[in-house]
């Protein structure tokens, strides 16, 4: 039997988009709009696809995305920031973060699977 995850509880919603990037993790940056993620911010979700002024954008459910920082995220619950490149790090010392349950991870392609 093989574990699959895609799919499971996914929710996908349409907002405005400014500035927004296919494969990266958005932020809010005003009422209905989506950005990039600047680095140390929440994520909001994936951005999954951008067509004309609107993004689709997973805000909950399974994902894989890369990771970066000096420390790799465990297995289970995470605090996960926005990293300015896309994909997400540990939130460090002061930094409010999402709070993510992590699946699966890769070191040496520096990239997990988890849930939003």
């Amino acid at each position: 039997m093989a574990v699959a995850f895609n799919g499971m509880e996914s929710l996908v919603v349409t907002f405005q988009a400014g500035a927004v990037t296919a494969g990266n993790f958005a932020a809010m940056s005003e009422n209905d709009t989506v950005k990039d993620a600047p680095a140390s911010t929440a994520p909001v979700g994936l951005v999954l696809n951008k067509r004309g002024e609107h993004a689709a954008v997973q805000i909950r459910g399974y994902v894989k995305c890369n990771y970066t920082g000096g420390t790799a995220p465990t297995l289970g619950w995470n605090q996960m920031v926005a990293d300015g490149t896309g994909g997400l790090r540990l939130a460090g010392s002061g930094e409010t973060g999402r709070v993510c349950l992590v699946v699966q991870m890769d070191t040496n392609s520096k990239t997990m699977g988890l849930f939003l």
